[in-house]
């Protein structure tokens, strides 16, 4: 992927080990497939940056994402999950029909 991505993108291990390999300014093929606290905790802030998502980790979940493949799959759900709400929004939005205009008169 080249340039910003765009955030129905969904990040691929390539990507992720891009990220985690500019933490430490290393090559993305010396990057480990363990991932320690600090670099997931750079890889999330790396990610919310360039997909402009808030990620909701709580430490139950965060303490699962031991592998790059794991941070890969966590940062993939964020998207479609980011996804679907924008959609749900969508339904809701187109149900309750267009607003009326501020100071309009009946």
């Amino acid at each position: 992927m080249t340039g910003t991505p765009r955030p129905d993108d969904l990040p691929e291990r390539a990507e992720v080990l891009t990220m985690l390999a500019a933490f430490g300014q290393r090559a993305a093929d010396t990057v480990p497939e363990e991932l320690g606290s600090l670099e997931l905790t750079w890889l999330v802030a790396e990610f919310e940056q360039r997909y402009g998502l808030q990620l909701d980790l709580d430490d139950e979940r965060f303490g699962a994402v031991r592998t790059v493949d794991d941070a890969t799959a966590l940062l993939r759900d964020a998207v479609l999950t980011e996804r679907a709400v924008l959609s749900e929004r969508a339904v809701l939005a187109e149900r309750a029909g267009p607003a009326e205009p501020t100071g309009a008169r009946p």
